[in-house]
C-alpha cells in the first residue's frame, strides 16, 4: 500500500535538524545593524562652519565621538547630514530604520560648554573679584 516511499520517510526530519546548527534557539539573534543603540546615542553639538562641521556625539558607553559628513560609524552607519543642531546618518542595507537623525540636545549639563569665554568678563567688568 505505502510502496517504496514509506522507507524514506524518516529522512524528511534530517535535513531540518541540519540546518539548525549550533545556534543557541534561546538567545536573541544578533543585531547586525545594532539598531537598538539608536535611541541611546546623544548628538551635543557641533564647531565649524556652514562647508565643514565637526559634531560630537555621545555613544551608548557614555564616551564622546568626534564625527564628520560620511564618517563611518559601528553597525554599518554613516553620517550624511551634520549641522549645527542636528546629524542624520543612514544605516547599513537591509537595516531598519533605514535613516535616523539625532538633534542638538539643549539643557544639558553640557550647555556650559557653549558659552564664550567673554561672558565672565562682561558680568565682572571692574575686573575685581
Amino acid at each position: 500500500m505505502w510502496g517504496k516511499g514509506w522507507r524514506f520517510l524518516w529522512l524528511l526530519p534530517l535535513p531540518l535538524s541540519l540546518l539548525a546548527g549550533d545556534r543557541d534557539p534561546f538567545r536573541p539573534p544578533e543585531d547586525r545593524c545594532q539598531t537598538a543603540q539608536l535611541a541611546q546615542w546623544r548628538y551635543g553639538g557641533a564647531v565649524g562652519h556652514r562647508h565643514y562641521w565637526v559634531g560630537y556625539l555621545l555613544d551608548h558607553r557614555n564616551q564622546w565621538r568626534r564625527v564628520r559628513k560620511e564618517d563611518a560609524l559601528p553597525g554599518g552607519w554613516r553620517i550624511h547630514l551634520l549641522t549645527a543642531e542636528r546629524v542624520a546618518i543612514t544605516t547599513g542595507p537591509g537595516c531598519e530604520p533605514a535613516h535616523w537623525e539625532w538633534l542638538r540636545e539643549k539643557g544639558t549639563k553640557y550647555d556650559a560648554m557653549d558659552k564664550p569665554a567673554v561672558s565672565a568678563v562682561a558680568s565682572n567688568s571692574d575686573g575685581k573679584k
